[in-house]
């Protein structure tokens, strides 16, 4: 992994410094920063051409160009050419394979660290603020006399009411402290007793648990992240040489 700040510096320097005084004032410098550090990374790659094609396919399906003069009048509006559209489009590409080229190796330890926040559950919920009405629906629920989406769409007062009281699949790490870690522990199907979380009565029932496991699509998915950071960490380095400017 070669050290591409050097180069990318001198990319920008040769801007001249009234022109990166302009990008910084406009916020554009950080996006150019990180932009010329994609190429500089990316430089040598070059992606399948069958893979470039499927990705301008997709970019005129989502802009809805759908014949070649569309295409020609919507890059005439941009001041752009083909060839610089296809060189935009394989960037992604280039980044996938560069990911995991660069940080394949250490996917799984970052999806072992991670992994609690990539595990999901699909659980129900209903949330009151009386503590009477709670342990009421509660029973109702464990005596078999209603189901959870019932009683969620007719008495729950929370955002779940619009959804039959179903969350999920989501991360727990998304939820209430107290709410994940009886949801960690519960067993699917077993209606929880009503928990007071702040000025709720919550009444909830883990349905089903999602692990993550370590495949393909995730090695990619932690390598990209990585990837991330690495650029996150090189642009703010960037813009650090660039401070002064304007000063």
């Amino acid at each position: 992994m070669d050290d591409l700040q050097p180069a990318v510096q001198a990319s920008l320097a040769a801007l001249g410094a009234d022109t990166l005084d302009l990008l910084r004032r406009s916020d554009l410098l950080h996006s150019l920063v990180r932009r010329q550090l994609m190429e500089q990374a990316t430089v040598e790659l070059t992606p399948p051409d069958e893979l470039v094609q499927k990705a301008l396919i997709n970019h005129c399906r989502q802009e809805q160009l759908n014949d070649e003069a569309a295409l020609n009048s919507w890059l005439e509006e941009r001041s752009l050419n083909r060839k610089e559209l296809l060189h935009q489009l394989s960037l992604p590409l280039k980044l996938s394979k560069l990911s995991l080229d660069w940080f394949g190796v250490q996917a799984e330890a970052r999806f072992l660290q991670r992994k609690e926040a990539l595990d999901q559950a699909t659980y129900s919920l209903l949330r009151v603020k009386d503590s009477g009405m709670a342990h009421e629906l509660y029973l109702q629920l464990e005596a078999g006399e209603a189901n959870f989406e019932s009683l969620a769409k007719d008495h729950s007062e929370g955002p779940e009411k619009s959804s039959s009281g179903l969350v999920g699949p989501a991360s727990l790490m998304r939820a209430h402290p107290r709410l994940r870690t009886a949801l960690r522990t519960a067993t699917p199907g077993v209606v929880l007793e009503p928990m007071l979380i702040e000025q709720w009565w919550v009444v909830t029932r883990l349905e089903e648990r999602h692990e993550a496991s370590f495949d393909d699509a995730m090695r990619q998915r932690m390598a990209e992240e990585l990837l991330q950071n690495w650029l996150q960490m090189q642009t703010i380095s960037v813009m650090k040489s660039f401070s002064n400017l304007g000063k």
